[in-house]
């Protein structure tokens, strides 16, 4: 049965090379697996066969028997799946070879025309002095390529013979050359609207440069008198301003240098374009960001506090913390012994627990129980303080403290207590709720310096 039905289907297969068709992958493999397997039944029967003393006596040898049984089971359920396999069709219509190649040679013409097209206006472009789009370059070198593959194809062409298989290679060949590269290089080519893009003329390019670096220098010359001015009248000079003149100077030198090398370029049309794209990129890039940013330029200063008048206000500030300290001392000496004085220093990390247990110990008041915790201390210090009159003094502040939490009366809570807090940054202070705060300045570098050369006098001058 199986025999019967490979020769059904060579019959197909057959008259499908015949028609010069190409047969299908699978029909190839079960063609090939069960000639296989009719080989391998012929050769078990034959084996059978060969050897009846280990089947047909009257004591057979049972471990052959069954080896062979064996195989055979299997052997028949391969037979019977391949036997019960179905081809609808065994082969496809291929493009006859002539009429493949006679496509071939069309498509490769008009590849040429489409070519000389392209070329023509690249060459149209180049007496322009124009610069080429690199994907145009690229499908003329890809153009370039087929067409010597397609050739060497053609020219293979009588010589192919009458072999079907070789035929079916060849045209194959074709028509996948065709597919996969010549229609899309076709399709590519009308969408080249444009084959390049204009570029500025070296001298013009050149002579717009020396123009916009004149204009830079006169923007500098500008800028620098203001600059000038500006600390004439112990200004302070805008760090814009500062890099805008630095950056300046940098663009001048390097436009200087590109201008000067302009008579030993040459006429190599590379150089000359390398050159020209040179100029363009640092007028657009570097020059005109700078003669844009020059006209912002309202001011170049800012003025600063002259140190006479910095002097007069922290004289100022000083009798004002003496007023203050003063009041404080008043309160102080006028309670006498009716107010008790407390002073803790916070550090940059503080720990709550020993600011409360410092307090407490100053207030007579003892943490007996070490497994307390913050909000039972808070409570015991709060009911201590809350009818005292004390003044408590916490220095060196870094960062917001919570008092409330800590258990010192604040705000509307503090009753008698009066509370003196120092701190780096007043801005803590205001955080905590602080209303009645004193601020102290420093000089800046140039106002200490001054300082320094006024207090040192005759002894600054004689080193």
């Amino acid at each position: 049965m199986l025999k019967n039905t490979r020769n059904d289907v060579q019959v197909k297969v057959t008259d499908a090379k015949v028609n010069v068709e190409e047969i299908k992958q699978n029909v190839k493999d079960w063609q090939t697996s069960v000639n296989n397997t009719i080989t391998e039944a012929e050769r078990l029967i034959q084996e059978k066969e060969d050897n009846p003393g280990c089947f047909k006596v009257l004591r057979p040898n049972c471990i052959t028997r069954y080896k062979h049984s064996k195989k055979a089971f299997k052997l028949k359920q391969d037979i019977v799946l391949k036997q019960d396999e179905k081809f609808d069709s065994v082969s496809y219509p291929t493009i006859p070879l002539k009429k493949n190649f006679d496509k071939l040679r069309d498509d490769v013409l008009k590849l040429r025309n489409a070519r000389g097209k392209v070329q023509r206006k690249v060459e149209e472009a180049k007496n322009n002095v124009e610069e080429i789009e690199e994907d145009v370059k690229k499908w003329l070198e890809d153009v370039d390529s087929i067409i010597v593959k397609a050739e060497d194809l053609i020219k293979s062409q009588s010589s192919i013979g009458t072999d079907r298989e070789t035929r079916c290679q060849k045209s194959k060949a074709a028509s996948e050359l065709m597919e996969d590269k010549i229609d899309p290089l076709l399709q590519q080519e009308v969408k080249f609207d444009r084959v390049s893009y204009p570029t500025i003329p070296l001298e013009k390019n050149f002579d717009k440069l020396r123009d916009d670096v004149s204009k830079l220098t006169n923007a500098r010359r500008k800028v620098q008198r203001k600059v000038e001015e500006a600390k004439n009248n112990e200004e302070e000079i805008e760090e814009d301003v500062k890099k805008w003149l630095e950056d300046v100077d940098s663009i001048i030198v390097k436009a200087d240098d590109l201008i000067k090398n302009q008579s030993s370029i040459g006429t190599d049309r590379k150089t000359r374009y390398q050159k020209s794209k040179a100029a363009s990129e640092l007028m657009e890039d570097k020059i005109d960001p700078l003669l844009q940013q020059e006209v912002k330029f309202d001011r170049v200063s800012y003025p600063t506090i002259p140190l006479e008048k910095n002097f007069y206000k922290l004289r100022d500030d000083v009798s004002k913390l003496k007023n203050a300290r003063m009041k404080v001392q008043c309160k102080i000496t006028g309670a006498k012994n009716n107010v008790e004085e407390i002073t803790e220093d916070v550090t940059e990390t503080p720990d709550k627990k020993k600011i409360q247990t410092v307090i407490a110990n100053k207030l007579g008041l003892k943490f007996e129980d070490a497994m307390e915790d913050e909000s039972q201390r808070a409570s015991k210090l709060y009911s201590r303080m809350e009818k005292r009159n004390i003044l408590l003094i916490i220095d060196n502040i870094w960062g917001e403290l919570d008092l409330k939490i800590l258990g010192i009366p604040s705000l509307a809570d503090r009753g008698r207590n009066k509370i003196l807090m120092t701190t780096r940054n007043v801005d803590v202070l205001e955080k905590m709720g602080s209303t009645t705060n004193f601020r102290m300045g420093i000089l800046n570098e140039e106002e200490a310096w001054r300082l320094f050369q006024k207090m040192a006098g005759n002894y600054y001058n004689s080193f």
